[in-house]
């Protein structure tokens, strides 16, 4: 009686086990359409011309972001670097750092538009002083447009280490950039697109890879581990029916 309960028991938890691989498989491919889909949406829009950000692009924009995530941008203003936000935690080939994303003001807009300037170095990953990176003067620069979240956690601020150190964030958020900057704010970011040559940072961020991800192959292995599951399953039934018959 006690090994039919034990055998039921662990049945029930490989069955469990087997049944949340395939879930988790579903789950892998399921992120493989969303990148694929995402794939196909920034090859049709980065083909198109660019968009001149002016009043009406920005007015646009505002009242149909989506319609221009991943489009290219050309866009012309001066930054105000009171207004710069550091995002701690990037990473550019294995060397710690952060992005510097600051607002352009842009002329005949009422709405700032963010610009990610790209990646500089910070040995921890977060404490940096953005002085000496600053782009002054009017500038032309050419992007692509993304979207600006709405996070909930308010982009997950930080304290720099040291006296008088800044905020830091995880992640931009729409509402903390409006209220810090005290001015609307574009629900579409800039993330500058490399130039042909730059030797000092900020080095700007390439535009999204057109990989498919590891998604496919992290499907086929939760479902291999389901089938293994579902096979050491079928060996031990028919151990335990051997036993009983003899």
């Amino acid at each position: 009686m006690k090994h039919s309960v034990r055998g039921a028991l662990a049945a029930a938890f490989i069955l469990g086990m087997c049944a949340l691989c395939v879930r988790l498989g579903f789950w892998q491919l399921d992120r493989l359409e969303q990148r694929r889909a995402r794939n196909a949406s920034l090859v049709e829009k980065t083909a198109l011309p660019p968009v001149t950000l002016d009043a009406a692009a920005a007015d646009s924009i505002r009242r149909d972001p989506a319609r221009f995530v991943n489009r290219r941008v050309r866009v012309r203003g001066t930054y105000l670097p009171a207004g710069e936000v550091v995002l701690r935690g990037r990473a550019q080939d294995g060397n710690p750092g952060v992005h510097l994303v600051t607002p352009m003001r842009v002329a005949g807009a009422p709405a700032l538009v963010m610009v990610n300037r790209g990646w500089v170095p910070s040995p921890d990953a977060a404490t940096v002083d953005p002085r000496p990176y600053a782009e002054p003067g009017e500038r032309t620069i050419e992007g692509l447009l993304q979207d600006v979240p709405v996070t909930g956690d308010g982009g997950t601020p930080a304290k720099m280490a040291g006296a008088g150190a800044r905020t830091t964030y995880r992640r931009l958020d729409r509402a903390t950039l409006a209220r810090n900057l005290g001015r609307p704010v574009l629900p579409l970011y800039v993330q500058e697109l490399p130039p042909d040559t730059r030797s000092t940072p900020p080095f700007r961020v390439p535009a999204p890879e057109l990989s498919e991800g590891p998604h496919l192959g992290y499907a086929i292995q939760w479902f291999s581990f389901a089938a293994i599951g579902v096979g050491g399953l079928a060996i031990l039934l028919f151990r335990e029916r051997r036993k009983r018959a003899e």
